[in-house]
């Protein structure tokens, strides 16, 4: 793995570069903020209803407590349990378009989840948040504590206008189609097929590229000798230029 100012870049098996930006600072406490003020809004909600139910006039301090304690539990846990079940997101991640992943790009385990879950004492309740910030600022991945004690980090996952600019290249005059078999094509199979291959950048995942490759290998019956990203981009080209003007 290599990496450059603000991003990281790893090397899949089969040789193909997969690069990515870290999430900034600033986003991540956006992303934060966001997160919070559901937290917040959610704890604020339960007392609203709580108080309206008249629980907080019973004499009985403890089970007053007991009861308010108990239903905030899932504000609690909402970190952890967000990043486990939405693939290192929590919703404030959703719209800020950041995710949480391993230090080599992909998807994170439970455990690392909660190390990063447990680890906010440190980051965010101790020295309110300085530590944390301090920490992204200073480190080489932009890792807070939590992020270098389970060897993650937080990286983001808008559109690469890289990848759109190799996919989608304007083609010339010159071109010369090298799979005439994209006839057998439709707009919708090409449409499906830059679903997939955006999808497959998007999440790291070269895998969903190698099948997406090999399923249209066995579709057009042709043989590349290429890389499958290759072949791939190669396929939609032939195919715009087949039909542009039909």
């Amino acid at each position: 793995m290599d990496q450059k100012m603000n991003t990281l870049s790893i090397n899949t098996p089969q040789n193909v570069k997969f690069e990515y930006n870290l999430a900034s600072l600033g986003t991540r406490i956006v992303a934060f903020a966001i997160d919070y003020f559901l937290i917040f809004c959610y704890i604020l909600l339960i007392y609203l209803l709580l108080a309206k139910l008249g629980l907080f006039l019973r004499d009985d301090s403890w089970l007053v407590a007991g009861v308010y304690g108990l239903l905030c539990l899932p504000a609690f846990f909402y970190p952890f349990c967000t990043e486990t079940f939405f693939n290192g997101q929590t919703v404030g991640k959703k719209i800020t378009k950041i995710k949480v992943v391993k230090i080599d790009g992909t998807r994170a385990t439970l455990y690392q989840y909660f190390i990063r879950w447990i680890c906010t004492i440190i980051d965010v309740f101790l020295g309110m948040g300085a530590i944390g910030i301090a920490s992204i600022i200073v480190t080489k991945k932009a890792q807070r504590i939590g992020d270098i004690a389970a060897d993650t980090a937080v990286i983001s996952i808008k559109q690469n206008t890289m990848i759109q600019q190799t996919l989608f290249a304007e083609i010339t005059k010159e071109y010369s189609i090298t799979f005439p078999q994209v006839i057998r094509l439709t707009d919708k199979d090409v449409n499906n097929i830059k679903d997939i291959y955006n999808k497959g950048y998007e999440r790291k995942d070269y895998n969903i590229i190698l099948a997406l490759s090999n399923r249209l290998v066995e579709l057009l019956e042709v043989k590349p000798q290429m890389r499958p990203e290759e072949f791939i981009d190669l396929i939609i080209k032939d195919y715009y230029y087949t039909f542009k003007n039909r």
